[in-house]
């Protein structure tokens, strides 16, 4: 790394941070300013457990006093809108002043005199402007935070924001420790003035860094190191005998790929070798990112973080590398493995931070080497070869080809997909999916990038031993990294000014100087021109072309080095979001090139269960043992329960859920009878719970979504009992919300900035965003994706040995919202209205279709059937692992903007927001059983379809409690229920 890099771990120290970066980001064009409260080593660990007891973690350690008032005073704070890194006056392209990287280039120890830092002055801050026009006074001193630069001065220590700073302003700018800027004030309050133009961000960027508590000195480059260059110089790709002179030690299967005659001899440059990492706690997830590359049959090499998965990667036939170690500066960067006592890297902050500074070292080694990369995270899935992206084969990637980076992003519209919204650069930048060139100005991001998650990892040597923490991670210091580079506003190679497009492209030509390379650029750049002189009749084509930007830092040489970075597109690069809630892609009728899981929920220390859940249903999960298929057998790895061995067969519940058109109009209920907690503004709470409102009529939001959810999961609820009577495995039914789910405030039930035509409400929803999922994977509740008889593991013999279950009188079954029409069964069991779920079992038996793979039965026969599996005990036992997959842990929040017209940005208003699920009602148990419902033997069953139908319709009665910000609804959520739960 940089000769500037600390020692590991660095020497100095800084406080805990919160996060940074939101996890996932929305469009923002402007930066805001990151003033947060300090939080201390509790508050974080209580925020880390609110955030995972949401998806079933039972986090015993964070029981003291201190954590939970921590955590009380902390949930309202992290649930303010996510900040973001973007500059903080986006002002546009072409009237940014030209940002030009010095030549010849200067190291940094020859910049600025410094001038003396924050010595108090008399007269304080001047009003209307400073002497000299520079908007600086002479005492003036610089910190840098996250994405900013700004400049101190004066006895309050004001700040001004740098908004245009020069190449290395930021790393010759003390670091502020810890997590606010609030100690310093903003100069004029933040109004005019407060931002420095392009004049006095070129003053600022002379001074010093400024020194005093609180205040981290820069990271100077005291003796400047060469940037080490592959052997056949940079672009050029790999040079006979790399192996040899790697950091790298390659298994038997990569060494033959690279070697004479193997598989990758002689990739030309520019073609990139796919890598991935991981270690053996994640190797089904591993298996299954290699299953599908092999089937593109792209080139790869997984790099291991231990030793465990390099030899699981030979074993199974995968090209792997791992670091030799030893001593010299590999060993000086840090462990070349990483170790964990979670099976889940992501859920320790110490493996993760040290993974994510392996994984760049692995970046390094390979561009060092002559390589191109294309990086992957694990959980992300090709589903087509990327090449022709990466390569400028399809046209409106043309400019993208030629960057030095190319990243994917968490943009979930196209409303970042354009020229004046920087294709998504503004935003969070997900390193899930990330292309290097061999190039010095990428080399020079990652030996950035590998340094500044070295300095964190003093903060996370502070954390409490047993904290699950995941928001400060490689990606945030990837963001960081570049958003702290110099924006060279003026090189833009669509612009209509002939200058700025040579700017451009002497910026590309920089990068890969091969004749061929040249020639393929100036071509590139020649149709852009062509585009441009036709005017309007190649507006269209021209807009699509994937700008880039231009940018540069200083390198560990001391020398600047400016890097052209792109974004992949959104809709091919898909993240979570956009492939699995808004089906964007399936709708649209195409596939993406990749797909990301993220925007998931539930992923725990033990597994990534939301992660895994979701690609069953699509079909993209490969590694399921064959007996998930079988009548009998566990499900998978890790920890299948070992109940599941006592079922036999399946019980599919399908057709449509719901059908509105069949209920009474008006159907009139009360707004909150399917919610939990109403919490907010008095005023919200009060009105909230007072009103009532048709079902049918009713508008988009939280409200209406646990309303109509209720139903749904009450079905589900019903299938699981008739399931447990028949001791089959529920096959779930494909499931609908009418909002979706998100951790800040959502518009009209949809993700800010996805317009209504993207995502239709309803939607067809992941399982995660309803469930738990690690609850139902350590339950005796079986259950298989909606999407299981679809699979080609499943044999046309078993597909086909099914039973379809009627109730007299019950409505034909139309199809389910994904089209579907119900499967015709070869048998059909007839039972009648009000016949329970345990008469149901016997009666299969009876006709001698008990050994039959899979019964099917609707929801109009299923909501006919009597809710009891004909005993108490039978009843009482079932409601103990319903308790547990729909119970007190299911609690979900929705805040929707209707709801939230003075919040953000008016602190005096709290968030206003509602709570789901309610767990359906209990099977009649007696007094004995785990809720004490019901009488002490099951109740008549009633027989008229008419009656059952009407009592399901029925509002149940809720009791409200509460005081202050929140209420809750507690008839059937005792308190001692929830530390029953988390105390098991």
């Amino acid at each position: 790394m940089c000769s500037f890099a600390r020692k590991w771990p660095p020497e100095h120290a800084f406080s805990e941070r919160a996060p940074t970066y939101s996890p996932h980001s929305t469009a923002n064009s402007r930066h805001q300013d990151l003033s947060m409260k300090p939080v201390h080593g509790a508050a974080v660990a209580a925020l880390g457990a609110l955030a995972l007891i949401g998806c079933g973690v039972r986090l015993t350690h964070f029981n003291g006093p201190a954590t939970r008032r921590a955590a009380v005073q902390l949930v309202v704070e992290h649930e303010q809108p996510s900040r973001r890194l973007v500059p903080e006056t986006q002002q546009p392209a072409a009237a940014r002043q030209p940002v030009v990287a010095p030549k010849p280039r200067v190291p940094v120890t020859s910049a600025p005199p410094p001038p003396a830092a924050l010595s108090p002055r008399a007269g304080g801050d001047t009003k209307g402007g400073k002497a000299g026009g520079d908007g600086l006074s002479a005492d003036a001193c610089l910190i840098a935070k996250w994405g900013g630069v700004w400049a101190l001065e004066g006895p309050r220590r004001t700040r001004y924001h740098v908004d245009i700073p020069t190449p290395g302003c930021d790393q010759r700018s003390a670091e502020v420790e810890g997590d606010s800027l609030a100690t310093f004030p903003k100069a004029h309050g933040g109004g005019p003035g407060y931002a420095l133009g392009a004049k006095g961000s070129k003053v600022a960027c002379l001074r010093r860094a400024c020194a005093g508590p609180g205040l981290r000195k820069p990271a100077l480059v005291e003796a400047p190191t060469p940037l080490q260059a592959p052997p056949n110089g940079w672009g050029l790709g790999p040079a006979p005998g790399w192996m040899e002179g790697s950091p790298l030690r390659f298994n038997s299967v990569a060494r033959k790929a690279f070697a004479a005659g193997g598989s990758y001899e002689g990739m030309p440059p520019g073609q990139p070798l796919l890598l991935v990492f991981g270690g053996a706690s994640v190797n089904d997830m591993l298996r299954n990112w290699a299953l599908h590359v092999q089937r593109l049959a792209l080139p790869y090499v997984v790099t291991c973080m231990d030793e465990s998965l390099f030899t699981l990667a030979g074993n199974h036939g995968m090209p792997a590398a791992i670091f030799r170690g030893g001593s010299g500066e590999e060993a000086s960067a840090g462990p070349g493995v990483v170790t964990t006592r979670w099976k889940y890297f992501r859920m320790d902050p110490r493996a993760f931070m040290t993974m994510g500074m392996l994984k760049v070292r692995f970046f390094l080694a390979f561009l060092r080497a002559g390589f191109d990369i294309l990086c992957a995270d694990l959980d992300v899935l090709w589903l087509r070869d990327p090449r022709p992206w990466v390569t400028g084969q399809v046209a409106t990637s043309a400019l993208i080809s030629f960057a030095d980076i190319v990243v994917s992003t968490d943009v979930t519209s196209d409303a970042a997909e354009n020229d004046r919204a920087s294709w998504g650069l503004a935003q969070e930048l997900n390193t899930g999916m990330l292309l290097l060139r061999s190039s010095p100005g990428a080399a020079v991001v990652c030996e950035a990038w590998v340094d500044r998650m070295k300095q964190e990892m003093v903060s996370i040597e502070k954390l409490p031993k047993n904290m699950l923490q995941w928001w400060s991670n490689d990606q945030t210091f990837f963001n960081e990294v570049h958003m702290r580079a110099t924006l060279d506003g003026f090189a833009n190679p669509k612009a209509t000014d002939a200058a700025r497009r040579e700017r451009a492209a002497e910026h590309l030509r920089s990068i890969d100087r091969r004749p061929a390379r040249t020639a393929a650029l100036d071509a590139a750049l020649k149709r852009l021109g062509d585009m441009i002189a036709a005017g309007p009749a190649k507006a269209g084509e021209l807009e699509d072309v994937r700008g880039l930007q231009f940018r540069s830092r200083i390198g560990c040489d001391g020398q600047h080095h400016s890097f052209a970075i792109g974004t992949f597109p959104y809709e091919l690069f898909a993240s979570g979001h956009t492939f699995f809630s808004q089906s964007l892609q399936l709708r649209r009728g195409f596939s993406p090139v990749a797909v990301h899981t993220t925007f998931q929920f539930c992923d725990t220390a033990e597994f990534a269960w939301g992660k895994r859940s979701r690609l069953r249903e699509r079909l993209l999960w490969l590694v399921d043992p064959d007996s998930y298929y079988e009548r009998v057998g566990p499900a998978s790895e890790p920890q299948p329960e070992p109940t599941e061995l006592e079922y036999s067969g399946f019980l599919h519940l399908d057709g449509a859920l719901l059908d509105m058109s069949s209920w009474p109009r008006p159907y009139m209920r009360s707004e909150a009878s399917a919610a939990i907690k109403v919490e907010g503004s008095r005023s919200f709470i009060d009105e909230t719970l007072a009103r009532k409102s048709d079902v049918h009529t009713m508008r988009d939001g939280p409200a209406r979504h646990l309303l109509l959810d209720s139903f749904q999961r009450r079905l589900i609820h019903d299938a699981l009992a008739l399931a447990r009577a028949m001791k089959r495995k529920l096959i779930l039914p494909p499931l609908q919300c009418w909002s979706d789910r998100y951790w800040n405030a959502l518009v009209r039930g949809r993700f800010p900035g996805v317009r209504a035509d993207a995502q239709p409400l309803p939607f067809h929803c992941p399982f995660d965003h309803l469930f738990d999922n690690e609850k139902w994977a350590h339950s005796d509740a079986p259950i298989r994706e909606h999407s299981f008889l679809d699979s080609h593991r499943v044999l046309d013999r078993d597909r086909n040995d099914s039973v379809r279950l009627v109730v007299r009188g019950a409505p034909a079954e139309a199809r389910d919202h994904l089209g579907r029409e119900p499967a015709v069964a070869a048998r059909t069991l007839e039972l009648s209205p009000g016949d329970d779920y345990a008469k149901a079992a016997s009666a299969l038996q009876q006709k001698g279709w008990g050994g039959a793979y899979v019964v099917k039965v609707g929801a109009r026969s299923l909501e006919l059937l009597c809710e009891s599996l004909g005993s108490a005990k039978a009843n009482a036992a079932f409601n103990k692992v319903v308790q547990r997959v729909l119970g007190i842990g299911e609690q979900i929040r929705y805040c929707d903007d209707a709801d939230n017209r003075r919040w953000p940005g008016d602190a005096r208003h709290p968030i206003n927001c509602t709570w789901g699920f309610h767990r359906p009602p209990p099977l009649p148990e007696g007094s004995g059983g785990l809720l004490g419902v019901g009488a002490s033997a099951p109740a008549a069953c009633r027989t008229d379809a008419k009656e059952i139908l009407a009592a399901r319709f029925a509002e149940p009665e809720r009791s409200w409690k509460g005081r202050g910000g929140e209420s809750w609804s507690t008839q059937d959520r005792p308190g001692y229920l929830y530390h029953q739960y988390m105390n098991k």
